[in-house]
C-alpha cells in the first residue's frame, strides 16, 4: 500500500470553473452555450427557485441557480433565496418570461427576507400592548380562580 495520497485536481472532481464569481458580472460556463452568465430572477427558497428554472426551461432556456450572496450558508439547505442566472444571449427572453410570472420585485422580496431574518433574531414579532394588558388580565383572572378554588377545598 503506498504511504502517499493521490490528490486530484479541481476538474477531475466535477468543478469546470464554470459559474463565475459572487457578484453580478457572472461568470463562464453553465447556463448553455459557455458564454457570461447574467442574473435575470430571484426566489425566496429552493422550491420556487426551481420552479421557476422550470418554466424557463420549457420555454429552451437553461439555467443555473445559486444562493444569493449572503445566504450562502449550508445550515440553510434549501431555504434562503437563490438567484436565477442565465446564458447573456437568453437574459433579455427570460427575463421577459420572468416578469410576466413574477409579481413582487426583487427589491420589495429582499426587503420582506431581511424583515423575516430581524423578525426571527429578535425571536418572532412583537407583542402588541393591548395583546399584552390582555394576557396579563387573563392570568390575573386564572390566578384568583384558582386561589378561590384551593380556599373552598381547605
Amino acid at each position: 500500500m503506498p504511504g502517499t495520497t493521490k490528490h486530484r485536481g479541481a476538474h477531475s472532481r466535477g468543478s469546470h470553473h464554470g459559474g463565475g464569481g459572487h457578484g453580478d458580472e457572472g461568470g463562464g460556463g453553465g447556463g448553455g452555450g459557455g458564454g457570461k452568465l447574467v442574473k435575470v430572477g430571484f426566489a425566496r427558497n429552493q422550491a420556487e427557485a426551481e420552479m421557476l428554472q422550470a418554466l424557463l426551461l420549457e420555454s429552451g432556456i437553461p439555467s443555473i441557480l445559486k444562493r444569493s450572496t449572503g445566504f450562502d450558508n449550508p445550515d440553510f439547505l434549501a431555504a434562503g433565496p437563490h438567484d436565477i442566472w442565465v446564458n447573456k444571449e437568453h437574459a433579455t427572453e427570460a427575463r421577459d418570461l420572468l416578469t410576466d410570472t413574477m409579481t413582487e420585485s426583487e427589491g420589495e422580496e429582499r426587503a420582506e427576507l431581511e424583515g423575516e431574518a430581524r423578525r426571527r433574531a429578535r425571536g418572532g414579532e412583537p407583542i402588541s400592548p393591548a395583546r399584552l394588558a390582555l394576557y396579563v388580565a387573563g392570568a390575573f383572572v386564572a390566578a384568583v380562580i384558582i386561589v378561590w378554588i384551593v380556599f373552598q377545598i381547605s
